[in-house]
């Protein structure tokens, strides 16, 4: 390439790089195609603008320009290939993106992030062992708390719960301040009825993430199990607050209003279930508030 060509892609990326609307940056750079159209990175920064900007198809695309115009002195192939991969997992192309994670670890396997992101895919088509495999080898590049988290629910899966418990508390030994590892471990707990230790979990949880609504949510359900329905109906609201249109947390303020022999904000809570497209059928056979007088007509009025 001419030296004057170069000083002009030279300048057009320089422009490209400075701005903040990603659309002319995607301009900036379809000029120097023009220029060069032989250029894989430049078809890899236009991709990287169409993913952030949700246009998966046009980064799919422009990624795959790129692979298409791979040559000896371009040296960063895995982290398109890496790119591409997480493209199409994002587009739920599973089968597809695997293939160009293989790629990635391929050419590069010390490129970390293609171990992670593979773990996810692995995982979502719950082949529980083969994503466990991915998330060990990330431990060997990076050591945090939501890959060991990650790693405790995958042991969950495959019903060990000894290493779940292991790699909860090595989460939390890494960091913490990691809310998410203390709920998860506090609902191992609950499940296996240690309901003190399970508390003191969802305690710590809420204490380092005030705005974990499952924290809230959890502890409040061991709150009613011992019949301390106000302040378990507290919580929920603390929870209702944080996720308004889950369906399960109105349910369960309906519900503890009921212990509480509060039916007229029960069945206040019943309607805004409803209006969440909630069964009118499933309220009225509930075990609890089918036992309510004239329900059906407290609902309708």
């Amino acid at each position: 390439m001419n030296i004057f060509k170069q000083r002009k892609i030279n300048k057009l990326l320089k422009k490209a790089s400075k701005q903040r609307d990603l659309y002319k940056a995607i301009e900036k750079y379809m000029q120097v195609l023009s220029i060069d159209d032989k250029l894989p990175a430049i078809y890899n920064y236009i991709a990287l603008c169409y993913f952030e900007l949700n246009d998966y198809k046009e980064a799919e695309e422009f990624f795959k320009k790129s692979i298409n115009n791979f040559n000896e002195d371009f040296n960063s192939k895995e982290e398109v290939y890496y790119n591409l991969a997480f493209t199409l997992h994002s587009q739920g192309k599973n089968k597809e993106a695997e293939e160009f994670y293989k790629k990635a670890i391929e050419i590069n396997k010390n490129y970390s992030f293609t171990y992670k992101n593979y773990a996810y895919l692995l995982f979502s088509e719950k082949r529980y062992k083969e994503s466990l495999g991915m998330f060990n080898k990330y431990t060997n590049f990076v050591e945090d708390a939501e890959t060991y988290n990650n790693i405790a629910i995958i042991y969950e899966e495959l019903n060990n719960e000894q290493k779940a418990i292991e790699f909860y508390e090595k989460a939390i030994s890494t960091d913490s301040e990691y809310a998410l590892a203390y709920n998860n471990l506090g609902v191992l707990y609950m499940t296996n009825k240690d309901y003190k230790k399970a508390a003191e979990l969802f305690d710590k949880a809420i204490e380092k993430d005030s705005s974990l609504c499952d924290a809230y949510n959890n502890l409040a359900s061991i709150n009613i199990m011992f019949k301390k329905y106000n302040l378990a109906l507290e919580l929920f609201k603390k929870a209702l607050i944080l996720a308004p249109y889950q369906k399960s947390i109105r349910l369960n303020i309906a519900q503890s209003y009921y212990y509480l022999n509060d039916i007229n904000n029960t069945v206040l809570h019943l309607k805004e279930l409803i209006k969440l497209n909630y069964p009118v059928d499933s309220i009225l056979s509930h075990e609890d508030f089918s036992k309510i007088p004239a329900l059906k007509e407290k609902l309708q009025s």
